[in-house]
């Protein structure tokens, strides 16, 4: 691990709705990410049993539809992107067709086809809600049968402060730059959210519980569609954080724990490897001495003018009673539409 953060922005106007129509290699980068399969194969071999029926949702390349099939089941493999074209032929490759039925489709455009027994997903995105698949994991519960599975049976999100970090992707607007001064952009700059990969070591205090996700109750009851389009009783919550010693903080990252199945859990927390990594909210660098607090208050919006999903993240650093700075920041950065709070 480096200090260093990747220059991959998240804009909330990015977020896929219908799945990742994109090239080989992402699919590639899934079955590279050894954490990954290690966990999801591992959760197949413990919830699969000869004879049940899956549904395998956004199935990709097909790789977890195999490998239920391999273990006795029937599965209905929902991936709504070219690649389910050659999802079938790996199937076909495998000998497997006769237990897995590859739909190219829109789940939450199918009627049920039959009731199953488990639904498998890999819908997480960096930090859950961002790789836009929240629609079709709610719209897949319909075909669970009564006392049905879901792997993972519950997502828990985790934020914690970070610092102090080489923030390229910042900090660059700072540096002199051919005798001209650029820092005027560094207020769009923390007004988006980045990819990270940062080891244990830079977390700043106590990582605290931000929101846990039950995709049976929760994606069932909490959320629910308006016409069609998914609306989100946001995620939101206010988290306090108390620094024991002096640093800097540049910011607050975030990162998910995914309970696949019994003693199986699939984590993407800072020091674990994965094509995740962690989500980074920049925060204004700030000095904090020995008992400071951050108030960071983190909620997950739609805007009313574009209907994007984006974060907003707002609050304050305190010294006592005294407020040594606010912040109010969020993932659409409108670059050169208007001001935006530094």
């Amino acid at each position: 691990m480096t200090n260093e953060i990747p220059e991959s922005p998240q804009r909330g106007g990015e977020f896929v709705l219908a799945g990742h129509d994109l090239h080989l290699d992402y699919h590639r980068m899934l079955l590279d990410d050894v954490n990954r399969m290690d966990a999801y194969e591992r959760a197949i071999r413990a919830l699969v049993k000869p004879g049940d029926v899956v549904l395998d949702l956004g199935a990709g390349s097909g790789i977890l539809s195999m490998l239920a099939a391999k273990r006795g089941a029937r599965v209905h493999a929902v991936e709504s992107t070219q690649i389910a074209g050659l999802a079938r032929q790996l199937v076909e490759a495998n000998g497997l067709s006769d237990r897995v039925t590859v739909h190219h489709a829109d789940l939450r455009e199918m009627a049920v086809i039959e009731p199953v027994d488990l639904i498998v997903s890999d819908f997480m995105g960096r930090f859950l809600v961002d790789d836009g698949m929240m629609s079709a994991m709610r719209a897949a519960v319909r075909w669970l049968r009564p006392g049905g599975r879901v792997c993972p049976a519950k997502v828990t999100l985790y934020l914690a402060p970070i610092g102090p970090i080489h923030f390229r992707a910042h900090d660059v607007f700072e540096e002199p730059f051919y005798g001209l001064d650029l820092s005027v952009a560094t207020r769009y700059a923390l007004n988006t959210n980045y990819h990270a990969q940062v080891g244990p070591q830079l977390l700043l205090a106590p990582a605290q519980l931000y929101y846990v996700l039950d995709p049976i109750a929760d994606v069932l009851v909490n959320l629910h569609f308006d016409e069609g389009n998914l609306s989100y009783p946001a995620p939101c919550a206010t988290l306090n954080f108390d620094f024991e010693h002096p640093d800097v903080v540049r910011g607050v990252v975030g990162w998910f724990n995914a309970d696949l199945a019994d003693g199986v859990e699939l984590s993407t927390a800072p020091g674990v490897e994965t094509h995740w990594g962690q989500y980074l909210f920049p925060l204004p660098t700030t000095q904090v001495e020995r008992g400071d607090r951050l108030e960071f208050k983190l909620a997950f919006v739609t805007d009313p003018q574009s209907g994007d999903p984006n974060w907003t993240w707002r609050g304050a650093f305190r010294r006592g009673e005294e407020i040594v700075r606010r912040f109010s920041l969020e993932s659409d950065q409108r670059l050169g539409q208007r001001e935006v709070q530094p």
